[in-house]
């Protein structure tokens, strides 16, 4: 789990999904925004939706996978194409049901290792979109 400081407030994710800039995968959407300039880190927040399960295990089960590869690679501290960003991670609710008959086949650490694989090809895609969006701005 991140520290508090790198984690989004409700005011910022509720700023960020009316905003409506984001990103969308099969499996995830990314809402962001361009961070404060006087703040040098990015803030990540990731939202998991009662509609995947009630049990709240299985939940942050996915949470904590999404976070440890978040935290592995360092993106909280790392800038992203020179800049930092608040980020709020969201599981794309057409895709629910086929990610929990993903989830219902497989074992524990084959499913750690499909929510991670998964998650990093949305979000480099992410982070290759952002890298076009500056290069259109700086024109």
């Amino acid at each position: 789990m991140f520290k508090r400081r790198y984690r989004l407030k409700w005011k910022d994710v509720n700023f960020l999904v009316r905003r409506r800039q984001y990103f969308s995968n099969w499996y995830f959407w990314f809402f962001y925004f361009d961070q404060y300039p006087n703040l040098k880190f990015n803030q990540i927040s990731v939202n998991i939706p009662v509609k995947y399960s009630k049990r709240a295990v299985q939940r942050v089960r996915l949470k904590r996978i999404i976070n440890n590869y978040l935290l592995g690679n360092w993106y909280d501290k790392k800038n992203i194409n020179w800049k930092f960003y608040k980020i709020f991670v969201f599981i794309n609710k057409n895709s629910i049901s086929e990610l929990k008959s993903q989830m219902e086949k497989f074992d524990k650490s084959y499913i750690n290792h499909y929510i991670t694989v998964q998650f990093e090809k949305s979000f480099l895609k992410f982070i290759d979109k952002l890298w076009k969006y500056t290069k259109v701005c700086e024109k």
